[in-house]
């Protein structure tokens, strides 16, 4: 009997160590259809954040002690009256005035011309180690000579979806919320049959964290896109910093999205006086109603500068 007893006992303990290890490693929110949160890492030094001055178009430089990243190169033209169809030189100049002589990673959000025109030409010059993009094909010149480009330097080439996180390094991380699986597969699907898509909601949208520091990095998702991911990770979005959707279109930064990432700060990029009419009184009223005080734009500021240590952070720009 007291055989027995010992036996039982011990069993009980073993089945509470159990429960309580299972306890200790679970992750995420439990909502249903949300990828799990990233597990935080130790910080190490600062995290920089460069939104380039790179006229209509995106470009995006993150350094963090260990990997210097760009998200988008911006465009290979200009597009702003009395320079349209000369070569936009403005990234190199930008990069140079930063001093980047190697970049470990280049993330491309979608197939436009103003995210990726110098695409090709960053991977040759600055020996670019990884290629992420979202692995939807495109007929885009840009796009094609980027794949080229990357296979002739020998360039990993890595293909993201929601989900996946990607190592920044130093303790920053960058978890992928869009495009999901079946956005991809869907659009890829539609391509083959020759029918048209969206590409600006096919964009690489991730949640950039280092500490207790986040930026929501949004290429040019507009309003669908903001909708669901909105629904499908509510809070999870909160961040201090957001980039504004597509240049701070009027088709972007959704009063849903604004709701739950309750941004301190907004950074918009957008060429000065560009066709588009970016940012639209539309997106920028949206911000105001918000309450967001901090609205910075390469239009009028120039390079805008976001540094964190992983606890607070501080945004300077060069004008």
């Amino acid at each position: 009997m007291k055989r027995f007893l010992s036996l039982l006992c011990s069993l009980i303990l073993s089945c509470i160590l159990l429960l309580l290890g299972g306890c200790a490693q679970q992750t995420g929110t439990g909502t249903e259809g949300a990828a799990s949160a990233p597990v935080s890492a130790e910080t190490d030094g600062k995290l920089t954040v460069t939104m380039l001055d790179i006229g209509q178009g995106d470009a995006i430089l993150i350094r963090t002690g260990t990997k210097n990243i760009l998200i988008d190169t911006g465009d290979d033209k200009y597009y702003e009256d009395g320079r349209k169809g000369k070569e936009n030189t403005q990234l190199f100049a930008a990069l140079a005035k930063e001093n980047i002589a190697a970049i470990d990673m280049l993330v491309l959000t979608h197939a436009h011309a103003d995210h990726i025109g110098k695409a090709a030409e960053v991977i040759e010059r600055y020996k670019v180690k990884e290629l992420v993009y979202n692995g939807i094909p495109s007929a885009n010149k840009y796009f094609v000579n980027a794949l080229k480009a990357a296979k002739a330097q020998g360039t990993r080439q890595v293909k993201v979806q929601a989900g996946d996180v990607l190592d920044f390094g130093s303790g920053a991380s960058f978890e992928v919320l869009s495009p999901s699986q079946q956005l991809i597969a869907e659009d890829t699907a539609a391509i083959k049959n020759k029918e048209k898509v969206d590409v600006n909601n096919e964009s690489v949208v991730g949640r950039l964290t280092f500490g207790s520091f986040s930026m929501l990095l949004t290429g040019d998702a507009e309003a669908p896109i903001e909708k669901s991911l909105a629904a499908a990770y509510g809070t999870r979005l909160r961040c201090q910093v957001l980039k504004a959707g597509h240049h701070g279109s009027k088709t972007s930064s959704s009063a849903e999205l604004l709701k739950v990432v309750q941004p301190e700060a907004v950074l918009i990029s957008a060429g000065a006086d560009n066709q588009y009419g970016h940012p639209h009184e539309a997106a920028l009223s949206r911000y105001q109603k918000q309450g967001i005080k901090q609205l910075y734009r390469t239009d009028r500021n120039g390079s805008i500068t976001v540094v964190s240590d992983g606890s607070s952070y501080q945004i300077t720009a060069e004008r």
